[in-house]
């Protein structure tokens, strides 16, 4: 029988967080069952020890094998392909909760982005009521409200800030060299924290809720860009005056006061010595 602090979770969408994070589960005890969307791709979660599962989520139709959602807690990890149009994302999510609703699943967390909200020139947090009308922002927010509101479910909302880490840097020197908003402030979260706090939210057992989560430094995008620069040894961007960029800063109070998580990385320019490690392990 399954101990209930170890919930049974299903992962839709094993990309960039989710591979790694199914493999952080399935590290700490819990039974682990993660989606991919080709043979190659069910193969290589197996090959991790986790359980791969072929799932392929469309517009009108979803086709996935009953034992994915053998599961206690689903986590949605897969964003808006805005490409396509703006409702097909929309489609794709009530496409997914109608198909929920015909199995056990009543806990759901959906990964979402700060992208929702505007830039206003100062702090944000998850009160704000002003709140992004892009379409890939709308297609999010349209998605959150979704789950939060059906019936039955209890759903928790992570928006991400910006994703960093291990490979994923501006890394070239054509990145430095096109950069704008330079003196804007960012909102970025490294991939082991994303880990921490969806892991937090299962342990500890906290539904219906919305939470920011990125880093609480906001260094300006020059100080960042040029830590970039220096550790790939590429030339730093170069100063532009008077350059008036709009933003905001995504206030994670919330997350830490709620969830009591720590930070691993909770100022962006400390995200180098992740790299650091990962090259000393080599």
């Amino acid at each position: 029988m399954n101990h209930p602090k170890y919930p049974r979770i299903s992962i839709l969408g094993c990309g960039w967080v989710g591979k790694p994070l199914a493999q952080h589960l399935l590290k700490a005890g819990y039974a682990v069952k993660g989606s991919r969307t080709t043979a190659e791709g069910v193969n290589e979660m197996n090959a991790l020890g986790v359980q791969g599962c072929l799932v392929q989520l469309e517009e009108w139709r979803l086709t996935a094998p009953a034992t994915f959602w053998d599961a206690d807690v689903l986590i949605i990890d897969v964003p808006p392909r805005m490409h396509r149009g703006p409702q097909v994302f929309a489609h794709e999510m009530a496409t997914l909760r109608d198909h929920l609703m015909q199995t056990s699943i009543r806990k759901v967390i959906f990964i979402s982005s700060t992208s929702v909200y505007p830039n206003v020139n100062g702090t944000v947090d998850e009160s704000c009521s002003q709140l992004q009308d892009t379409p890939n922002g709308q297609a999010l927010l349209d998605a959150e409200q979704l789950l939060l509101n059906t019936a039955g479910m209890d759903t928790v909302v992570i928006r991400f800030g910006g994703l960093a880490g291990y490979n994923r840097f501006p890394a070239t020197q054509a990145r430095m060299d096109e950069t704008n908003g330079l003196e804007m402030p960012v909102n970025l979260i490294h991939r082991d924290d994303c880990i921490g706090i969806i892991t937090q939210v299962i342990q500890k057992d906290i539904w219906g809720e919305i939470f920011n989560a990125c880093a609480s430094a906001h260094p300006r995008k020059y100080d960042y860009l040029s830590v970039v620069a220096d550790w790939y040894g590429l030339q730093r961007p170069a100063r532009k005056d008077s350059e008036v960029v709009p933003w905001k800063i995504i206030s994670n109070a919330k997350l830490k006061d709620m969830l009591g998580y720590s930070f691993l990385y909770d100022d962006p320019l400390q995200f180098f010595h992740s790299v650091a490690q990962e090259a000393s392990e080599k």
